[in-house]
């Protein structure tokens, strides 16, 4: 197979997830209604997802490099089409709970075989450039699912959003079933041999874990903003889904366009040096925005303009700022830590997997139960995720720094 064509289907893969968070945002409202239950309930169905999403990695890994990544992966879309068809037909929201259950543990399969089946084919700059390229497309789903699930639900209901969902995993399988080779066959082992590195080694790798978790940080911010922003923009601020739609997929762009930047600039800078510049943009952006009130109100004596509509777009901006950063820091960390091991790729996915979907699931089910939810809130854990990314890298820069004078 050709890797312009591997690249295209492993985009495929890796949109099972970001289709499956953004395609529902907009009809939560209606959701809600629908099955006799609040926001607050529908958010938890999401908060499930990222949960389910992040364990499941944990077993697709090791299965993936000692089974083939190719049958693991038919097995994960199998199983998220039919939670797809299970949510479609809830009719309370303890059923579409069990069905987002089933579907995060699905589409995991596509996330581990993604970036394992890229590590098996790349390597070096050409691993970060190769994920630069896959998460520039992939963020074409955040950018369009939104739209795609506003359209659905006005036009057919909410139950045709989880319709499509099974209908892309359907054609997904038969792609993936036809066209994909084994690319881990040197790897496959039915039995483990002392070669193989378990999860708590992984965490002990002192190249490994500061990668694993700045990534995880940098995914914390996201999963903060998609899972405030249907509360910010369509509670607070008052915009039709539509609307909503528009502003998150224009934050969704800068994502796009973030990691086309990176794919050039690699040319230039090292991954290292662009993982730098993602973290300090999150909080340049982030400290920008706790000024956000006070400029609008500068601004509103200025031009003769609504005040809610110059905070949106002050947000806006800020935010596409602190989405370009999160960009470099997803793919620049990623391409990192698999760099820092030389075998059981799978694992190594998974278990950065596992842990920025603990976080996303926790950082989204902190959202979905407090009482107020505003740009305030976001706002600090943007920082928080940005300072946590700069004082990992600095102590493992020391500690790099200590260990050369001790050896020396």
């Amino acid at each position: 197979m050709k890797k312009q064509y591997l690249i295209l289907m492993l985009v495929a893969m890796g949109c099972l997830a970001s289709l499956s968070t953004d395609i529902y945002l907009p009809a939560m409202p209606t959701i809600a209604n629908a099955l006799d239950t609040d926001m607050a309930m529908v958010q938890i169905t999401l908060a499930l997802f990222f949960g389910t999403f992040a364990l499941g990695q944990l077993f697709y890994g090791p299965l993936s490099d000692n089974f083939g990544r190719r049958n693991v992966l038919l097995a994960g879309i199998a199983l998220f089409g039919f939670s797809a068809l299970l949510c479609a037909q809830a009719g309370s929201i303890e059923t579409l709970m069990v069905g987002r259950f089933l579907l995060g543990l699905g589409a995991c399969a596509g996330a581990v075989s993604s970036f394992a089946i890229c590590r098996d084919v790349y390597d070096k700059t050409e691993l970060t450039k190769a994920i630069a390229i896959i998460s520039a497309t992939i963020g074409v789903a955040p950018l369009m699912a939104p739209l795609i699930g506003a359209m659905l639900n006005e036009l057919y209901g909410w139950q045709s959003i989880f319709y499509f969902l099974a209908i892309y995993a359907l054609t997904l399988f038969f792609w993936v079933l036809s066209s994909l080779p084994e690319t881990n066959n040197p790897s496959l082992k039915p039995i483990q041999t002392d070669r193989d590195t378990g999860y708590i080694k992984m965490l002990l790798n002192s190249n490994y874990f500061p990668y694993m978790l700045v990534n995880a940080a940098a995914f914390v911010a996201l999963f903060a903003f998609i899972a405030s922003s249907p509360v910010i923009f369509m509670k607070h601020w008052q915009l039709t889904e539509y609307q909503f739609s528009l502003f998150f997929a224009f934050n969704a762009v800068w994502m796009i366009i973030a990691n086309s930047v990176l794919s050039i600039t690699l040319k230039k800078y090292s991954t290292e040096t662009m993982l730098k510049m993602g973290y300090i943009m999150i909080i340049i952006a982030g400290t920008a925005m706790l000024f956000s009130g006070d400029l609008a109100k500068i601004m509103v004596r200025l031009v003769n303009v609504n005040i809610i509509t110059i905070e949106i777009v002050l947000f806006a901006l800020k935010m596409a700022v602190v989405t370009m950063g999160i960009a470099f820091v997803l793919s620049t960390s990623m391409s990192l830590l698999l760099q820092s091991i030389d075998h059981q790729f799978g694992k190594a996915v998974a278990l950065a997997g596992f842990v920025r979907f603990s976080c996303g699931f926790a950082i989204t089910a902190v959202i979905s139960q407090l009482e107020s939810v505003n740009v305030a809130t976001l706002t600090v854990i943007i920082i928080t995720c940005g300072a946590t990314c700069l004082l990992v890298m600095l102590f493992r820069k020391l500690t790099k720094a200590t260990l050369v004078e001790v050896a020396e």
